[in-house]
């Protein structure tokens, strides 16, 4: 998977990206629709009026087509902008391109390869916002052997025609691991798991001193986040098509994206451990609505049958005292 996405010759992000929106393989909701921005812009606003010691620095981690940026630095108006300044952190050189081409005229937006470059330049405070990042890391694919009552990993023989999914290792769970949790799983059910993100997240996390960040992701709770899924969440775009198969997943490598849910009961707790301060936990709808947002009843960013309730926001915060 990781290679897949990132390898620098022929992975997706890193060469084969065409952009992101109707014209790309998939759509995120600031494509979609205003209104994330908007209440982006207005998140920010509120923490400014409630603390104003607060940084006015943003960084952004992965900015898609940099629509997320535009509509952000647009609803904050003329005197919001006026003294922030904007970071984005890419490592996508095609999406970088288009960030620049939308947003490079703005003289206080500045675009790095890695987050503690980002740190470095503004002094280790600042906001931290990120949508659909967690699932575009690379996830360990994992199986229930309900006999054994053990996890263990799934790994992938080449027939000389196709990949076949076999049993791997089992797994050593960390003990704040979601998957410690009680549940009722049958025999072979798959699970996802981003343990990849929480390890790059954990390497720059020491060089944030100060700040808030949003982390905004599809995912649920476990184990609801597996309900009806025995096959687990992971998944492919190409071409606006969601396919599930492994079949399916594993064609096309570095031609399409990959990706799985965030289990977010997992997320939740083992970055609490490494000292971030949860503040608030709702779905996508209810963070819109909550910033008086007058969104279109029709608007697909608030739809309790699709992205509303799909995605969650995680706010949570580092403060001066966290070691």
């Amino acid at each position: 998977m990781e290679k897949a996405l990132f390898d620098p010759d022929a992975g997706y992000y890193s060469h084969n990206i065409a952009t992101i929106g109707r014209r790309g393989d998939f759509s995120t909701s600031p494509t979609l629709s205003p209104s994330l921005s908007q209440s982006i812009a207005g998140w920010l606003k509120q923490c400014w009026r409630g603390n104003n010691s607060l940084p006015h620095t943003v960084i952004e981690i992965g900015g898609g087509d940099g629509s997320m940026a535009q509509g952000i630095l647009r609803h904050l108006g003329i005197f919001g902008r006026r003294k922030l300044y904007y970071h984005i952190v890419e490592t996508s050189a095609p999406l970088r391109k288009q960030q620049i081409s939308r947003l490079g005229q703005l003289r206080r937006c500045q675009w790095h390869l890695d987050m503690k470059e980002a740190l470095e330049s503004t002094g280790g405070k600042a906001f931290i916002i990120s949508n659909e990042l967690v699932d575009a890391f690379p996830a360990k694919l994992l199986q229930w052997n309900a006999d054994k009552k053990r996890w263990h990993e799934i790994w992938l023989e080449h027939d000389g025609t196709q990949w076949i999914p076999i049993p791997g290792n089992p797994v050593e769970l960390p003990a704040a691991s979601s998957l410690q949790n009680k549940h009722n799983f049958t025999d072979g059910q798959r699970v996802e798991r981003h343990d990849s993100y929480l390890k790059w997240l954990a390497g720059w996390l020491p060089a944030w001193r100060l700040g808030e960040m949003l982390t905004i992701d599809y995912g649920d709770l476990f184990p609801e986040v597996y309900h009806r899924r025995p096959g687990g969440t992971l998944r492919a775009y190409f071409a606006q098509q969601r396919l599930e198969s492994l079949t399916e997943i594993l064609s096309r490598p570095g031609k399409q994206d990959l990706t799985a849910d965030v289990d977010f009961s997992d997320l939740r707790v083992r970055t609490a451990q490494l000292g971030l301060r949860e503040i608030a936990f709702q779905t996508q709808a209810e963070f819109i609505t909550g910033k008086q947002v007058k969104a279109d009843p029709q608007d697909p960013a608030i739809n309790p049958y699709g992205a509303g309730n799909a995605f969650k926001v995680l706010w949570q915060r580092r403060s001066a005292m966290t070691t």
